[in-house]
């Protein structure tokens, strides 16, 4: 039966009314829903000049002076110039643009070769610099010439050599006046008045590394190692023909090279040596007291398990003993340096758990201990060293909250305590001299780091596109370890939709990121945490649905000696644990897909990835390793007599850490990723491993990149290297 509607005209208007009411409200929800914020592609998050920009960094304030230097790319991209602030006529200089500064003399070998020219790396710029104690010059090196400029920026930078042997280290007197520098292995200097060059050193025997002007711009400290390291081939196939230059390396179960420390006149003539106590020490440093009257040694034993001090008298060159400190595991190296009047020696020690500020007479004596408390001061890659000034001791520390750094001074008998920087974050406080001035670098979980002097923003390093980027929320976390119980922080990087609490809907597959470093922290109220390219691609996997599960695992900073040095004689032991036991906690979630769990990480992380897939089968349906250690025989002198003693003392602790042994437990999906040139983890690791599974008849798959070393450079290397393991974890997990 038909049924007609007999309308009205008035009504029938209302209804073609209400239909194009419907009609455009709809469009206005399409319109909105595809102009909705998302996280961008990896193709605009990896192209220079990167969203989030380029921090500013290694900051320094003039002995003498309101001037603060820093280095910094102001648009974004990798090359730093130098920049110089003046915390009086607040007035930021830009000193140096040399990003298109072309040199004939000092074309590259790739630059010369026609293939691999085509593959040259971004240029990182300038790599540090040095300034005049009264702030008005500084100097660095540029493609292994010298450069000078004015820190007002008034004139542009002068260029004091051009030679084909590098010059490196360029140092000035405390006058100014002179300035020195190595060149082919010696000391020189050159007179900045009249032009005269002349060489300190005669060295015919080991490797000056290190040189210090004393206070009084007479003599030198210089550090000489002795010996000859390892030299590793590092094979490049990108060119017309495969080249292999060599590295100094040491490997596991290598004697360390050992070093003797020596005063010389400014004039030259024969180094007079210091005596350290006439054993062999692995790393030495030595530091001149404010009045010249002294030096420190500090310095480490060859197995890390002795930590010693001493003060040397700049006359007689006679060395005191006025600290020793000795771990049954290993020792952590810490900070040291001079009180302002010259007559104590500040330093950081683990002796009560904790990395705390200490102080001793330079004349020998108990060590006072100035901090105290479960929290730690501690040198990490983003902080700045402590400083005695003004009678106060400045420092940042993770008091409160592991998650924070905040700023900090306190009178050396230790009363006093003021907290001075505000706000959630991590606040990475200096001084000027006298403490006349305050600089923090400044990071919060909505920015990156950037640079305040006196309350004054001076840098703003992310674009204007970073602040609509709906970058994920993020919930600090704790849980028990898998094996011992005891408690890991952890931060969980939500997607979209993803509501911790709630049980019952939808079940989310979820990736566990491992930091890299072993020793270093990442969780942190900081945007970019630990690497800012890994936190990007976390954030982005959130944008394709993943819950991402970052931890402080055994052997991370910030938690006390006990913690960081938990993976004693068994990486992969402890620290697997605490990842299982992030396991446990998105499993208990109840609203994780336990059959879609994914595993990466960079190095170490790499390393532990490969160690979760082998050592706990099927609990990762699939894993990304990228650059990670598989046989620890293989990997530096150093890192690994600390944790592992060596192969020859305790061989049973190489073969239970090294995931190359357990292999043939692999049933997941594996991705390997490595670049061909690394220098830290050789490329040797990820093509043994490679060998071992093939012979073993396992599936898994691989890409390795050419011209990458241990820390990828290259945009397109980001994008196709973050991209294959996004869709390696969009093929097995979903």
């Amino acid at each position: 039966m038909a049924i007609t509607l007999l309308c009205s005209p008035r009504l029938t208007w209302s209804i073609t009314f209400m239909r194009w009411l419907v009609l455009v409200l709809t469009c206005a929800v399409s319109v909105a829903a595809q102009t909705q914020p998302e996280i961008p592609p990896l193709s605009r998050l990896f192209t220079r000049p990167y969203i989030w920009g380029t921090s500013p960094s290694s900051p320094a304030w003039a002995k003498k002076g309101p001037v603060l230097c820093f280095l910094w790319n102001a648009e974004g991209r990798r090359f730093l110039d130098l920049y110089c602030y003046n915390a009086e006529s607040k007035k930021l200089a830009r000193l140096t643009s040399l990003e298109a500064e072309k040199d004939d003399l000092n074309v590259s070998e790739d630059e010369k070769d026609e293939r691999l020219k085509r593959y040259q790396v971004p240029n990182p710029g300038l790599a540090s610099f040095e300034l005049a104690e009264d702030g008005r010059q500084a100097a660095f090196t540029y493609k292994g010439d010298i450069w000078l400029a004015g820190t007002d920026g008034a004139k542009p930078p002068f260029r004091l050599t051009r030679t084909k042997a590098a010059e490196s280290f360029p140092r000035f007197s405390p006058d100014g006046k002179r300035l020195a520098s190595l060149r082919g292995g010696q000391l020189i200097i050159q007179n900045l008045s009249n032009g005269q060059l002349w060489q300190v050193t005669d060295i015919e025997q080991g490797n000056l590394s290190n040189y210090q002007w004393s206070p009084d711009g007479k003599n030198f400290v210089i550090r000489v190692s002795k010996g000859t390291p390892r030299a590793i081939p590092l094979p490049n196939y990108s060119g017309r023909y495969p080249t292999a230059r060599t590295i100094p390396r040491q490997t596991a179960g290598d004697e360390s090279v050992d070093a003797t420390l020596s005063l010389i006149g400014a004039e030259g003539g024969k180094p007079r040596p210091i005596d350290r106590g006439g054993d062999k020490w692995s790393s030495i440093d030595a530091e001149w007291s404010p009045d010249g009257k002294r030096l420190f040694i500090a310095q480490l034993s060859p197995d890390w398990k002795k930590r010693r001090i001493y003060t040397v008298d700049a006359t007689t060159l006679k060395a005191t003993q006025v600290f020793e400190e000795t771990d049954p595991r290993w020792v952590d190296y810490g900070f040291a340096n001079w009180s302002e009047d010259g007559n104590e020696v500040l330093f950081t020690s683990e002796k009560d758990g904790f990395a705390h500020l200490y102080r001793v007479k330079a004349t020998g004596g108990d060590a006072v201990q100035i901090t105290k408390g479960n929290f730690e001061i501690r040198k990490e890659p983003f902080t700045a060293d402590p400083r005695w000034d003004a009678g106060w001791i400045w420092f940042s520390s993770t008091e409160g909250d592991t998650a924070q750094r905040q700023f900090y001074r306190i009178r050396p008998d230790g009363t006093g305590k003021e907290k001075l920087s505000t706000g959630e974050g991590l606040h990475i406080g200096m001084v000027s001299d006298g403490a006349k001035h305050r600089s923090i670098m400044r990071a919060t979980e909505r920015e990156p780091f950037d640079l305040w002097v006196d309350g004054t923003r001076v840098t703003t390093s992310p674009k204007r596109e970073f602040a609509s980027v709906p970058w994920p929320a993020v919930r600090y976390v704790q849980f028990p370890s898998k094996g011992d119980g005891k408690s890991v922080a952890a931060k969980v990087l939500l997607p979209k939709g993803y509501n911790p609490d709630d049980k019952s809907g939808k079940q989310w597959p979820a990736v566990v990121y491992v930091h890299g470093a072993g020793i270093a922290t990442s969780v942190l109220r900081q945007w970019g945490s630990y690497n800012e390219y890994r936190y990007v691609f976390n954030a982005y996997l959130t944008s394709l649905g993943y819950v991402v599960i970052d931890l402080d695992y055994r052997g991370s900073t910030g938690y006390g000696r006990d913690w960081r040095s938990d993976a004693y004689l068994h990486m992969g032991g402890n620290d697997l644990n605490d990842v299982l036991g992030a396991v446990d906690y998105l499993k208990g979630l109840g609203n994780i897909d336990t059959a879609k769990l994914g595993t990466w990480g960079v190095s170490y992380g790499g390393f532990m990835t490969a160690t979760s897939l082998f050592q706990a089968p099927g609990v990762f349906r699939a894993g990304a390793a990228w650059a990670g250690v598989y046989d620890w025989e293989n990997y530096n002198a150093g890192y690994t007599a600390q944790r592992l003693n060596t192969p020859a003392l305790n061989p049973e602790a190489y073969r239970r850490s090294s995931p190359i042994w357990f292999s043939n437990n692999l049933r997941d999906h594996l991705l390997i990723v490595h670049g061909m040139v690394d220098n830290n983890v050789l490329f040797q690791d990820a093509v043994q491993l490679t060998e071992k599974l093939i012979q073993e008849g396992k599936q898994f798959d691989h890409i390795y990149y050419p011209e990458e070393s241990h820390g990828f450079v290259r945009d397109e290397t980001w994008i196709d290297a973050f991209g294959r393991t996004a869709a390696w974890f969009e093929r097995w997990l979903k």
